[in-house]
């Protein structure tokens, strides 16, 4: 305490004499403050023993999964696939898809049978026109009767085609001729007919076409259909 009183006084007498020089006048007094005062040392901090980073927990791929079907149990079901214990649907092989195979009745020219008056009648000069026109059919008119469809080949070379189905077919007319043949026409859902002249064989083939239709078709078929017995 006598030091520092001292040290005081001297400071208080410099200043009154003029000379006050602060390095000099203030030196004595740091010199004591540093023996007196421990200052904290802040580079010889303690370690941490923890590491500054610590790494994110390991996720359960499942709980990731389970949240997200909470949210959207769709889309996020259709991700993660097939659980286990349980069985996907039976997937149609391409057998079980596959149509029966179609079977043909009849192809070929209409009856032979249409050729024969107008063949006679070409010793009249009439009749040449109607010979003519027979055997043009013979040469290029085809049907074709299978168990899914019916067409006509037609025209010059046999260019122009005809097809329909048997769904399509909502009422059936047929007249029968004189040597077996006959002729079928059939009306559609849009309201088109389709025409056949000449079939041959036409008792067994009118009842192969009425395996294929509807029964409602067959039904009144059997009722007023054939126009010969009206």
């Amino acid at each position: 305490m006598k030091s520092k009183a001292s040290i005081i006084s001297a400071l208080v007498a410099l200043a009154f004499a003029g000379s006050f020089n602060p390095s000099q006048a203030f030196s004595p007094l740091l010199q004591v403050c540093r023996r007196s005062t421990t200052w904290p040392r802040f580079a010889e901090e303690t370690k941490s023993t923890e590491s500054a980073f610590d790494p994110p927990e390991a996720v359960n791929d499942d709980d990731i999964l389970a949240k997200a079907e909470m949210l959207g149990r769709g889309s996020a079901k259709a991700k993660r696939g097939k659980r286990k214990g349980e069985t996907s649907a039976p997937v149609p092989t391409k057998a079980s898809a596959s149509l029966t195979p179609e079977e043909t009745f009849y192809e070929g020219p209409p009856a032979i049978t249409e050729t024969i008056v107008p063949t006679i009648s070409i010793l009249t000069v009439v009749g040449i026109i109607p010979a003519v026109a027979a055997w043009t059919r013979q040469a290029w008119v085809r049907y074709k009767i299978t168990t899914r469809r019916i067409r006509v080949t037609s025209g010059i070379g046999g260019k122009d085609m005809a097809e329909i189905v048997y769904p399509d077919i909502v009422e059936i007319r047929t007249v029968k001729r004189l040597f077996g043949d006959g002729d079928m026409v059939a009306f559609l859902r849009d309201g088109a007919k389709f025409e056949m002249r000449n079939i041959p064989d036409f008792e067994n083939a009118i009842e192969f076409i009425l395996k294929q239709v509807d029964k409602k078709v067959v039904d009144q078929y059997r009722l007023k259909g054939d126009v010969g017995k009206a």
